[in-house]
């Protein structure tokens, strides 16, 4: 069977040249007993192929699930170590990804086809998606409205996650690079019809939750608040994390790989964020993607970018407090913090964190490694080091501090999510491949170069910290009870870029 590796261009991809690398999935998963492919003589099935299917729509679901789960564990495993939330310490991710403005269409895990490249995977869930809706759905009377309104919901996430992590990407055959601004307006059509189709009461809160999150990205707060809010109403500790097998079937959490899985723990966090790590500790781990802490945020943030400054104190109170309540895990922890050249990282409780040089020492943010024969507890859905109390001891006037205490609650509670990169701002360029073969993209183009903001440091300066060069004086320097990091990029987000729903830095 052909597969979409062997297509030239990602970007271009024509839907029906994908279905029969969808049918083999779908041949590994539950559902596969919707078709039988076997009677198909072609080796390339055709859409007419799977028409002839009982419940064509409902056959190809599965398969449009499975890829969502590859994506999402692609665009974690991508746009992470791009962030001061971790940063690579073995070659099994590219070390360019800690240094942003080096970043090209060839860098490594950008321009990968396969489990961890986020734009190859992006491209795929959005092909899928015209496939199911733009060329199943219309033939298929068997498809029912919530399976017209799923699929709707897992392309538009695939237009989101476009939207806030590349300026620019092709959506048609041969195509032109479309405007990240144009890939959100598309998403929130398809959202807007799966909250009008479905009567599943899930997939209309799934809907609601997604629209927020859109809206917040193309600057448009009163929307952004109202779906938010819209969600709350409907179930006010909500949370859609998307599971994993293992990898039974190709579909293992990849994030959780580089994190815990390999040996060398590729992904390591900043010491200020140790105590959020592994977060995925198994391979089936699951990956939120949805959940009424970031609907917290959203409202805290649209009530700051309104000026309502107490309103977004006690929404962000409340996006800790539920934080604080998720579950926590035991894991026996092994990992001796060993970095890149066998420096070792900081690993003892002791050591107190500055955020930067004009921040105090906080303790508790870096815990005891390894544990064994000991476990540690590791939250899983979400954390934060911030109480819900200490939040509403601050004042309304203190506006730079609160919307700096946002960005590192969205840092902390939303870790792991493959959403800090888009809060930087920093947008990714598309893959070479797609330079090269598509003749609607040229070197130059939109979409084509990384895009950086100024204010995000050079080097690897966000993951940096003193004494850095002590590290290698060897454990009796590292184990100094003071760490401080170069930069707050939560204070420099305060303060250069403001409010991502009011500066959602959108061309187009």
């Amino acid at each position: 069977m052909s597969t979409p590796s062997t297509s030239p261009c990602p970007g271009g991809e024509l839907a029906r040249l994908i279905v029969a690398w969808l049918l083999a999935v779908l041949m590994a998963l539950p559902a596969c007993d919707l078709f039988d492919p076997t009677d198909v003589d072609n080796p390339l099935v055709t859409v007419d192929d799977v028409l002839d299917a009982p419940r064509p729509t409902a056959t190809l679901l599965p398969g449009l699930r499975g890829q969502f789960a590859r994506t999402l564990g692609a665009v974690v495993t991508t746009t992470e170590p791009v962030t001061d939330n971790v940063s690579v310490h073995d070659s099994g991710l590219s070390f360019e990804l800690d240094t942003p403005r080096e970043l090209t269409p060839r860098s490594g895990i950008l321009n990968t086809s396969g489990r961890a490249g986020a734009y190859w995977n992006l491209q795929e869930l959005r092909a899928y998606g015209d496939l199911v809706l733009d060329e199943v759905v219309p033939s298929d009377t068997t498809a029912t409205a919530d399976e017209r309104a799923e699929a709707h919901v897992w392309r538009a996430l695939a237009y989101v996650m476009l939207g806030e992590n590349f300026s620019a990407a092709p959506v048609q055959p041969d195509g032109a690079p479309v405007p990240a601004r144009q890939h959100l307006d598309r998403a929130l059509t398809d959202l807007r019809a799966a909250r009008s189709l479905a009567a599943d009461a899930d997939l209309v809160l799934r809907a609601e939750a997604v629209l927020a999150r859109t809206f917040r990205a193309l600057g448009q707060a009163d929307s952004a608040a109202f779906y938010a809010q819209a969600a709350l109403d409907r179930d006010a500790e909500f949370a859609f994390v998307q599971g994993f097998d293992g990898g039974i079937t190709s579909l293992g959490n990849e994030a959780y790989e580089y994190v815990a899985g390999r040996l060398t723990q590729d992904l390591q966090p900043l010491p200020r964020l140790d105590f959020l790590d592994p977060k995925y500790t198994a391979p089936e781990a699951g990956i939120a993607y949805a959940k009424a802490e970031e609907m917290r945020l959203l409202l805290a943030e649209t009530a700051m970018a309104r000026g309502n400054y107490n309103a977004g104190i006690e929404n962000l109170a409340a996006a800790s407090a539920l934080a604080q309540r998720r579950a926590v895990v035991s894991f026996a922890e092994q990992d001796v913090r060993l970095g890149a050249g066998g420096v070792l990282r900081p690993r003892d409780a002791r050591i107190a964190v500055r955020a930067d040089a004009d921040s105090p020492l906080r303790d508790g943010l870096v815990l005891q490694r390894p544990t064994a024969p000991f476990s540690l507890p590791v939250p899983v859905l979400s954390a934060t080091s911030i109480s819900a109390d200490s939040i509403r001891t601050l004042s309304a006037g203190a506006e730079v501090q609160l919307r700096r205490l946002l960005y590192t609650l969205r840092q902390e509670i939303l870790y792991l999510e493959g959403r800090r990169m888009h809060d930087l701002g920093i947008r990714l360029p598309v893959m070479r491949r797609e330079i090269d073969t598509n003749p609607g993209v040229s070197e130059g183009d939109a979409g084509t170069t990384v895009v950086v903001p100024a204010y995000i440091p050079e080097g690897t300066t966000m993951d940096r910290y003193t004494p850095f060069e002590d590290l290698y004086d060897g454990l009796e320097r590292l184990q100094s009870d003071e760490i401080t990091m170069l930069v707050d990029m939560n204070r420099v987000l305060a303060t250069e870029r403001g409010l991502v729903v009011a500066n959602p830095q959108l061309d187009g």
